[in-house]
């Protein structure tokens, strides 16, 4: 009996620490395994850093990939615990199909690997709260941003958290004409809900997509919205959350490609 006791308590640890020990995807975008993103090389692109001020005044970054000045421009918004680097393939692949980006780095965000997030360094710096909300300043300050240096409204897009806080700033920003969501959250990292800002949105087109787990609860939260604003996708198999369901590490990233190109060419 003893015996037997160790071997079930071994095969328990045994499952434990394999369990562990898995990397991969979570709904809530866990960075123990961060895929090798391949980024590519775009004729006529240029990548510059700016450090501007957030809409509260910090000094927050922006990268901006810029392929002419009259080009369509879409801002792209991370997911919690990373940063700019999160569109480090995306990016150029949206300039080869002919957009200008502008990819932020929110204070609710961090490290990837050796890829440091300076507006959260900032931040953290000054004593500032860093919670998933606090970022609505710097995505208003890099839609401004953005509008303002190619003279036009922009598309923004959102990943997780950052999804449902697009819609917020699309709101109550006139230099937002279209919204990209990827995997919209229902609720923030201080207890609030983003169910104001799904009940209440208006009608600028809405791209958007999810895991195939996160589909249901998201159709019905924007189940009001009718079908010449709302589009929604999600993939045949499980899915992945976040833009980083575009990563070409991803299994799934060709279809999800396939779906925003169609969409983003339908709302220039």
């Amino acid at each position: 009996m003893k015996d037997l006791k160790i071997i079930i308590a071994s095969v328990l640890l045994i499952g434990i620490v394999i369990t562990g020990c898995k990397g991969g995807k979570s709904d809530k975008g866990d960075l123990t395994d961060i895929p090798e993103q391949k980024p590519i090389t775009v004729a006529g692109m240029q990548q510059d850093t700016l450090l501007v001020a957030s809409a509260d005044g910090l000094e927050m970054r922006a990268i901006v990939y810029a392929i002419d000045s009259s080009s369509p421009v879409i801002v792209l918004c991370h997911q919690a615990r990373m940063n700019n680097y999160e569109y480090a393939e995306i990016a150029p692949k949206l300039n080869a199909l002919g957009y200008n980006c502008v990819a932020l780095d929110q204070r609710s965000g961090g490290p990837m690997d050796a890829h440091e997030n300076i507006t959260f360094n900032n931040a953290k710096t000054k004593g500032l709260a860093t919670n998933y909300t606090t970022s609505l300043s710097d995505i208003t300050a890099g839609v401004n941003l953005a509008a303002a240096k190619f003279n036009q409204p922009v598309m923004l897009w959102g990943s997780s958290y950052s999804a449902s806080l697009v819609l917020k700033v699309a709101m109550d920003n006139a230099n937002v004409k279209s919204v990209v969501t990827f995997s919209p959250i229902l609720k923030f990292d201080d207890g609030s809900t983003a169910a104001d800002y799904f009940k209440n949105y208006n009608g600028k087109p809405i791209f958007m997509t999810s895991t195939e787990k996160e589909a249901a609860p998201l159709t019905k939260a924007l189940s009001h919205l009718p079908e010449d604003v709302l589009y929604q996708y999600y993939p045949d198999m499980k899915g992945t959350h976040g833009s980083k369901a575009l990563w070409s590490s991803d299994p799934a990233h060709e279809a999800y490609w396939a779906e925003v190109e169609k969409w983003l060419a339908a709302h220039k």
